[in-house]
């Protein structure tokens, strides 16, 4: 059984929206991988964070009517968090002991 959980506003939360959201996440994250070679170093890495932390406020401040500014704020957003799961994945994957 799937814990309920709350959200501090909108009530519980959604496990299969985060689900599906956790699979974009993964199919960009693996496309990335395909396309790119790992990052090279943590210095790499952040660069790339960064550029795309811009790309999404550069998204943000568009007019609110702007007709694609929610579809491009998500996009960044699932490209931030795959490059955040790149970023752990290349620079500091787990210690074994």
């Amino acid at each position: 059984m799937i814990p309920k959980l709350r959200n501090c506003d909108s009530g519980e939360i959604d496990f299969l929206k985060v689900g599906g959201i956790g699979a974009e996440i993964t199919n960009e994250f693996l496309a990335a991988s395909v396309r790119f070679s790992p990052f090279e170093s943590e210095h790499e890495g952040f660069a790339i964070l960064k550029e795309e932390v811009d790309e999404l406020w550069d998204a943000v401040k568009l007019n609110q009517k702007h007709p694609e500014r929610l579809k491009m704020c998500r996009k960044e957003a699932i490209q931030i968090a795959a490059m955040a799961l790149r970023f752990v994945y290349d620079c500091a994957p787990e210690k074994t002991p």
